[in-house]
């Protein structure tokens, strides 16, 4: 048995149909990283490793390359220490990382060929692949990024390899097992029913709510983007960085999929979903707000609620709102759903400087929401 492989930094390299065979039907699809790679987001380059056993595709591994904030989740007086040094350092604690995975998939993935998955030198393999692509392009750490529970499996043989995994921050997902939206409505706990119902109702009492669902960006691209720009500078964790040029591929590319939920208030826009669904699946990708009217009339939840009601109205059962800002997502139905990811320093002192970490890296420790 021949193993070999490559990275290709094109997917278009690779075919449809063979990245079909190994993924299936994944939301994170073809097209998906057709369109990242199409997108020229800033910082970010997208390779593909490809394993091939006696000329057989075996196992593709979508990679990227960008800069990772090893403080992107640090709080508090850490952060307040942290960001002085930099002043002087602007690198501190910046390091340029290869990764596998997606830069914002509600989880991480391989594509594994069936016949493949329980040969145990697939993993030996695409760790001395990567280990070997990161010493070319200088990228000291790797990470295999948001894996489930369930792939544990087959990565936690990255252990025997000298990574070390780590709890990644969690995904949410709200299973929606109702006939109606009033029977979701019902299923909240007494406070928080009332307390969405309140703010639903000040919101239509102040002004007229108008929502448009379409397949693509078309005519509103520039006040789309504008309000993604708005909630990128807001958001306290920050890691991509979308270009107008992602939601123009991503109306061209997955129509099908593609949902822009486009909330008008008195005629003007002043907040957007952008969801992909599949199957019976609605991921709740990206958002942007007007603040100075969404605060007003609440448009946070009023958004969730239709996003909800369009779910069931739709027969999708299952709803995944991202991750971050976990408090009024748990508390509005949503479970958390555990991800986990495996890190290598290329250096040995600062690999085992890692490992001595690990019992600090929980997300507990820094996200007050999850701790609760």
């Amino acid at each position: 048995m021949q193993v070999n492989s490559k990275i290709l930094d094109n997917i278009d390299q690779i075919g449809r149909e063979k990245w079909d065979a190994v993924f299936g039907g994944i939301p994170e699809s073809y097209s998906f990283y057709r369109a990242l790679e199409n997108s020229e987001l800033i910082g970010f380059r997208f390779y593909y490793l490809v394993m091939e056993c006696d000329s057989e595709v075996v196992l593709i591994a979508p990679l990227f390359l960008a800069d990772f904030n090893l403080d992107i989740a640090v709080e508090g007086w850490l952060s307040k220490i942290i960001k002085p040094i930099r002043r002087i350092f602007p690198r501190f604690l910046i390091i340029n990382t290869l990764f596998c995975g997606s830069p914002f998939g509600e989880h991480g993935v391989l594509g594994v060929s069936r016949d493949y998955k329980k040969i145990p030198q697939l993993i030996p393999f695409l760790s001395e692949g990567i280990m070997g692509f990161s010493r070319k392009i200088k990228a000291p750490l790797i990470i295999f990024k948001d894996f489930l529970k369930q792939d544990r499996h087959f990565l936690d043989a990255l252990v025997q390899e000298g990574f070390s995994r780590v709890e990644s921050f969690p995904g949410v997902v709200l299973e929606l097992n109702f006939s109606s939206f009033e029977g979701y409505i019902k299923s909240l706990g007494s406070s928080t029913r009332k307390n969405l119902n309140k703010k639903i109702r000040l919101a239509n009492e102040r002004g007229n709510i108008e929502v448009k669902v379409a397949c693509d960006a078309g005519n509103q691209i520039d006040q789309i983007f504008k309000l993604y720009e708005n909630t990128y500078q807001s958001g306290q964790t920050k890691f991509e960085r979308l270009t107008k040029k992602f939601f123009l591929q991503v109306s061209h590319d997955l129509s099908q999929h593609a949902r822009f939920f486009l909330f008008y208030v008195e005629g003007r826009l002043a907040a957007f979903n952008l969801c992909f669904v599949y199957d019976d699946l609605l991921i709740d990708k990206f958002v942007g707000f007007d603040y100075d009217i969404s605060n007003r009339y609440n448009l946070y939840f009023v958004s969730w609620a239709y996003n909800i009601k369009w779910c069931i109205d739709n027969s999708l059962r299952y709803y995944y709102p991202g991750q971050t800002d976990y408090q009024p997502k748990i508390r509005l139905g949503g479970k958390l759903i555990p991800l986990y990811a495996y890190l290598r320093h290329r250096n040995i002192f600062f690999n085992f400087f890692i490992k001595l970490l690990i019992p600090f890296l929980k997300p507990d420790n820094f996200d007050k929401e999850i701790r609760k």
